[in-house]
């Protein structure tokens, strides 16, 4: 009962810091980078974008883009992660709406590119390492993360170096400019947030070794290495699975866990960091 409250509170916790966390990210676009006539990256770059050529709030464009993106993210990347999706993009496309388009403490260019991608960054992050995201690429770059091993940052830098090509078309080769710093400083303030991502390694003690394995494979995309051993106490045989994972998905694999092997042992352990061919799903 005492377990179950915590994850109450803990879950309440985190749907309570995506008020501010979505809030600090339509300010900073509605208030920085918005009126520096910059563009943004992701779909909300898409969404000003087409607000350029149709002027209805850059707000009710980045919602309506986002609903094929979140029935893929519920098809591929669990219930929680699709939530909280669907909650922080429903916060964020009504702040954007809200909050008005207008610039505040400075008319600079540059101070609006590097502030207004460090405060959209800040936002973006909070709701990445809760365990979802603000919809738009970050769920395309979540799915390839989750099947390649390619980090959510790189794919954002694919994907924003075409939003970086359409605002040189839009505005200019010196707005695509400041538009590249944005984004620069978008993604090393991202980096900054979410390598530190605790990752963690376990020890799995089960007599249906195999079926383990097989799930985590296939439900986690998470390799598994295998040695035989036997209970000191009841010398039955034993398989011993060692699994290095992100802090995230833990709850995700323990219910695998369980549900084929109830009797199973898992140690838990803090890993600093790993060597080799880790799949980063951030």
């Amino acid at each position: 009962m005492e377990l179950k409250s915590k994850k109450s509170f803990t879950i309440v916790i985190e749907l309570l810091l995506m008020i501010p966390a979505t809030m600090l990210s339509a300010f900073a676009l509605n208030r920085l980078i918005i009126p520096a006539g910059l563009l943004s990256g992701g779909i909300t770059g898409i969404s000003q974008f087409i607000n350029y050529f149709i002027p209805i709030n850059v707000g009710i464009f980045y919602f309506l883009l986002n609903i094929p993106l979140l029935i893929l993210g519920f098809l591929k990347l669990g219930r929680k992660f699709s939530t909280y999706t669907i909650l922080a993009t429903t916060l964020l496309s009504l702040f954007l709406y809200v909050i008005p388009v207008q610039p505040i403490w400075t008319d600079d260019t540059l101070l609006s590119a590097i502030f207004g991608g460090l405060l959209n960054a800040i936002g973006c992050g909070i709701v990445l390492r809760i365990g979802g995201s603000q919809g738009g690429l970050d769920i395309v770059s979540r799915v390839i993360a989750k099947y390649k091993n390619i980090t959510v940052g790189r794919s954002n830098l694919i994907f924003n170096a075409c939003i970086v090509t359409m605002c040189g078309f839009l505005f200019g080769g010196e707005k695509a400019l400041y538009t590249i710093l944005s984004i620069y400083t978008s993604m090393k303030t991202y980096n900054i947030i979410l390598n530190h991502v605790d990752r963690m390694s376990l020890l799995i003690v089960t007599e249906k070794g195999d079926s383990v394995s097989n799930a985590i494979t296939h439900d986690m995309h998470r390799g598994t290495t295998m040695w035989q051993g036997s209970g000191g106490y009841t010398h039955h045989d034993k398989t011993i699975l060692l699994c290095v994972i992100m802090k995230g998905e833990l709850n995700q694999l323990k219910k695998i866990v369980k549900t084929v092997d109830p009797g199973a042992f898992v140690s838990i352990i803090s890993t600093k960091s790993v060597i080799g061919r880790f799949h980063q799903i951030w």
